[in-house]
């Protein structure tokens, strides 16, 4: 997995190597709660001991859904008091956006409940989405005119796919969500974007599975939707599913031929899978239509390297530490690549980045206490580096053979042979050294006997 901190290319984020694409177009407005936990606990006394308060918290949806058993259409509105957190009187706040609300389910046969403090829920029956689009935006100017604030609205409507009654609001929670993208005083209807965002939410809390399901139910409300193929092939991917991934992501680059996020994973994935000749030839097609991307610069630094086609890979990852000076594995694997060119100064530099900003890269701190050794100087410090890098990943043979040759540097012949029989278990041949340490101590038991 690599570190891709910063982000070149429109809104992508990061998600180990893969890229998943934000799902709203900017960043959401703060949501705001509650004042104080007494004021919260206040406003929702009130607000439920209203006498057509018809549903309370904590049984919403149930009581919702009973209402609707025999509804064959219905929509749902769910609102936000924008400015609630700031109002130096939240309850009468809370109050007159109730008494606006429940004028409008009087005037068209709907019922409403109470969400939590700062949301109420409305319910029409017989009212398909355009009609609710309409009610929330006829709500809203009536708050704007009469109070001059606003109300940010989600909605959503049954029937929609193969959703129950009762996920009807959960729907138009996931479309409040989805609103608050746009900031205060937006509408918007449940759709695939909503799901993305919903999707979003479940992977960056690790509920892979639960992020599966809201981008499948996404795809199957908009086949064609680019950012959520990518964001399901993500999923698969991090589950190593890569035939899946890959599916994914080359159907969103069909999509959309000039999609470089879709272009980079499916040109990541085929790394994954041990294809550099695949993964090169999507990133190139990446690159050709963006240059100026970190992670696309970075890996076909990565697949030039892993080649050894040197100076081509410096001159990607040269170019990745360019695009984004915080990446401190890109610092690793470029100071790899001068080290392999014989560059020892243009490495010890590189690698010192490397750890200022990965202070546990093990490459990095096994490497520079290499380099420090080579070099003649800091032998303290190399020693350390080196045994820290062994102590992280005991079963990696260079970094214990590199720790047993500084021991045998300092003259600690069994510590070093210690160390070189521990390479050789993981695979690393230092038959030579170890046969080198065997003559020295012969030599050094023949001198004690011809003394004795």
């Amino acid at each position: 997995m690599t570190d891709t901190n910063a982000f070149a290319h429109r809104s992508q984020t990061s998600s180990s190597a893969f890229l998943l694409s934000q799902s709203g177009v900017r960043e959401p407005w703060p949501a705001h709660g509650p004042a104080t936990d007494q004021a919260a606990a206040r406003t929702l006394e009130t607000l439920t001991s209203l006498p057509d308060a018809a549903i309370s918290p904590g049984r919403l949806m149930e009581a919702a859904a009973g209402r609707l058993t025999d509804t064959d259409l219905f929509s749902v509105l769910v609102l936000r008091m924008d400015d609630f957190a700031a109002h130096p009187e939240p309850e009468t706040l809370a109050l007159d956006t109730a008494a606006a609300v429940r004028q409008i389910c009087r005037q068209h046969r709907g019922f409403w409940g109470v969400f939590d403090e700062d949301k109420l829920a409305c319910f029409f029956p017989g009212v398909d989405e355009a009609g609710a689009l309409e009610l929330a935006r006829g709500l809203q100017d009536q708050i704007a005119g009469q109070q001059n604030r606003s109300l940010t609205i989600g909605i959503a409507a049954y029937p929609a796919l193969d959703f129950e009654r009762r996920e009807i609001l959960i729907n138009a929670q996931k479309a409040l969500e989805h609103a608050e993208f746009f900031g205060p005083g937006s509408t918007t209807a449940f759709d695939a974007v909503s799901l993305n965002i919903s999707g979003d939410k479940y992977y960056q809390a690790g509920d892979i599975d639960g992020a599966v399901f809201e981008f499948k139910r996404a795809l199957a409300l908009d086949p064609d939707n680019v950012n959520v193929y990518n964001s399901l092939g993500v999923c698969y991917g991090v589950r190593q599913d890569l035939d899946a991934a890959l599916e994914c992501f080359v159907r969103a680059a069909e999509l959309d031929p000039g999609e470089v996020m879709a272009l980079y994973n499916a040109g990541y994935a085929h790394m994954c899978r041990n294809d550099h000749e695949k993964a090169l030839e999507y990133f190139s097609t990446a690159e050709q239509i963006d240059p100026e991307v970190f992670e696309v610069a970075f890996q076909i630094g990565r697949v030039h390297l892993e080649a050894n086609e040197l100076e081509k890979a410096l001159q990607y990852l040269e170019k990745a530490v360019d695009l984004n000076e915080k990446s401190g594995i890109a610092y690793r694997y470029l100071a790899d690549c001068y080290l392999r060119l014989g560059r020892d100064t243009d490495a010890t530099a590189a690698y010192k980045t490397a750890l200022k900003l990965r202070p546990d890269d093990a490459e990095a701190l096994s490497a520079l206490g290499w380099l420090y050794d080579k070099q003649g100087k800091n032998a303290d410090i190399a020693l350390m580096f080196c045994r820290r890098a062994a102590e992280m990943a005991q079963d990696n043979g260079l970094f214990r053979y590199r720790l047993g040759r500084i021991y045998f540097q300092q003259n600690e012949l069994e510590k070093a042979l210690a160390e070189f029989e521990a390479a050789r278990a993981c695979g690393y041949d230092a038959s030579e050294d170890m046969a080198r340490i065997g003559q020295m101590t012969e030599g050094s038991d023949t001198d004690r006997q011809a003394r004795a």
